[in-house]
């Protein structure tokens, strides 16, 4: 098992008819949810994962799907492993990132979101956990697409969606179930900020004065005015201005 949540277990496998028997990752839908309506929602969301993984996994830097199928009234999907680290691993593991990492990280993920939002798809769980480094090649692979949400183009303004995602790096709109591609360059901005100060998202914003003050928790870390500008706008907590296309 590499992983268990509220919609089911992820686990390790190996495709045994390939010749080169390759891993790959398994996802059971085993939803945890209480009561028939929220069991339904998850059932939803787990057949839209597949139909926006067939969709996205063209990418180069998103998982490829393999296959989905129904065994014994359960829903599983399979797809492509990525080996390598998370972010989050590569924080705990290397310590905090400099600029120069982190505007490169920018500059590989902003072209992946520039993709998924294309289609019509926001991610909504942009987090350190959900990027992994590449072993093979050192790019920065998006993964997770459990809780992504395809955009209709005729969705009443006033209709509020599910609320889903990470506390910690959920834009203010998102949390009111009103998420926007401007979201994920939120939790994008959030992520950069966690990476540049290992600390919770939670304490690099004063919640009595509405500012972000991670500047305040660099501890040395060096961040040149430029770099800075661009987070500030990437995690504007009004929409209007915040960054919110790519």
């Amino acid at each position: 098992i590499l992983g268990q949540g509220g919609f089911g277990r992820t686990f390790l496998a190996v495709d045994e008819f390939k010749p080169s028997k390759p891993l790959c990752v398994i996802k059971q839908f085993l939803p945890q949810a209480q009561g028939t309506e929220n069991v339904e929602k998850a059932t939803e969301l787990f057949a839209q994962e597949a139909e926006r993984l067939e969709l996205l996994g063209k990418h180069p830097q998103i998982p490829e799907l393999f296959a989905k199928f129904t065994v014994d009234n359960r829903q599983y999907l399979v797809q492509e492993f990525i080996k390598g680290e998370t972010l989050q691993q590569e924080l705990d593991n290397h310590g905090v990132f400099n600029e120069v990492q982190i505007q490169e990280l920018l500059i590989d993920l902003l072209s992946i979101l520039q993709f998924v939002h294309s289609h019509n798809v926001i991610h909504r769980d942009i987090k350190p956990e959900n990027i992994i480094r590449r072993e093979a090649d050192k790019k920065l692979v998006l993964v997770d697409f459990g809780a992504a949400k395809v955009i209709s183009k005729v969705q009443h303004r006033t209709v509020t969606g599910t609320v889903i995602g990470s506390a910690e790096y959920c834009a203010p709109e998102q949390s009111m179930g009103k998420a926007k591609s401007g979201s994920d360059l939120y939790s994008l901005g959030v992520t950069c900020l966690h990476l540049l100060t290992q600390m919770s998202p939670f304490n690099l914003y004063d919640v009595m004065e509405m500012e972000w003050v991670w500047r305040d928790c660099l501890n040395g870390n060096f961040v040149s005015d430029e770099l800075g500008k661009v987070l500030d706008g990437l995690v504007e907590q009004k929409l209007k201005q915040r960054y919110h296309k790519v």
